[in-house]
């Protein structure tokens, strides 16, 4: 018999948080947990919420450091995703560049976010057009962060 290293993975690491810290909110576990597998082997730091108030309650411990919110618009716990991204805005104190995934174009109402990009994007949205747009977006937000510590 051969003895194989396990390959240990850290709780957090530096460099996905370097790569973008991503707030992902859907009732759907399924959804949530295959997106965040995606996230993190992209290469970045994913937090997940299954309600609303379970995001809004990491907003303190994501101040300063949320690059992108990705809320299901239909939660299904009394709140949107639109409600979602207008008040972790508020507790943050400024809003992140968000994506607002929909089953319901024509139905979904579009968050109000001063300085920060939405897309309000059809689901299912394809992974490969998810991971192509976040770099913009998180380089977005924080180009708006630097420049407003000038």
């Amino acid at each position: 018999m051969s003895a194989q290293a396990a390959t240990v993975i850290p709780l957090f690491d530096p460099q996905a948080a370097a790569q973008g810290v991503i707030l992902h909110v859907d009732d759907d576990e399924a959804m949530r947990r295959s997106t965040a597998m995606l996230l993190r082997t992209a290469g970045y730091e994913t937090r997940e919420a299954a309600t609303g108030e379970q995001a809004l309650a990491l907003a303190e411990s994501l101040r300063g450091r949320l690059d992108v919110l990705i809320a299901d618009y239909h939660l299904g716990s009394g709140m949107t995703g639109t409600e979602v991204a207008e008040d972790l805005a508020r507790l943050l104190g400024h809003a992140v560049p968000t994506i607002i995934l929909t089953g319901d174009l024509a139905n979904a109402e579009v968050p109000w976010l001063a300085s920060a990009p939405v897309w309000l994007a059809q689901k299912p949205l394809n992974p490969e057009t998810l991971l192509a747009a976040l770099p913009a977006l998180v380089s977005f937000r924080r180009a708006v962060a630097a420049t407003a510590h000038n």
